[in-house]
């Protein structure tokens, strides 16, 4: 005589709990890689500023500029360094930042979006991983 084949409640709840929790999490890194959550500027403007105290490289301190946005007169610190005093100079006005408009930093392609989605799935690995580890 065959018995039926059927699988205990809890192994059910189990599986929808893991399913539910490997499609959230998923969601989420989706989300975060689009760049939902990003922490950078809405909105930079790119204005030629004017370097009213320069500051030489091998000292400490930030250079003052100059710059007219929307019609009115603004002066903020650069994080730059060795422009002459009089210098014009291009800069990205960010919410209350100014920095170097060519200034560019690591690497010309944004990876997040990659490392994000990565990370989730090594998660999920591990996870997987823990519970063979564990039947042994």
């Amino acid at each position: 005589m065959r018995v039926p084949f059927a699988l205990p409640a809890s192994a059910l709840k189990l599986a929808a709990v893991a399913a539910f929790s490997v499609v959230l999490a998923l969601g989420l890194a989706f989300a975060g890689a689009l760049g939902h959550w990003s922490s950078g500027p809405d909105t930079v403007t790119t204005v030629s500023a004017t370097v009213l105290a320069g500051v030489p490289c091998h000292g400490s301190g930030s250079e003052r500029v100059s710059y007219l946005v929307d019609g009115g007169k603004q002066e903020a610190f650069l994080d730059a360094c060795g422009h002459e005093s009089g210098e014009s100079v291009e800069v990205t006005v960010g919410d209350d930042v100014v920095h170097l408009a060519r200034a560019t930093t690591g690497a010309t392609v944004d990876a997040r979006p990659f490392a994000v989605v990565l990370l989730v799935f090594a998660g999920i690995a591990g996870a997987g991983f823990t519970q063979l580890r564990r039947r042994v």
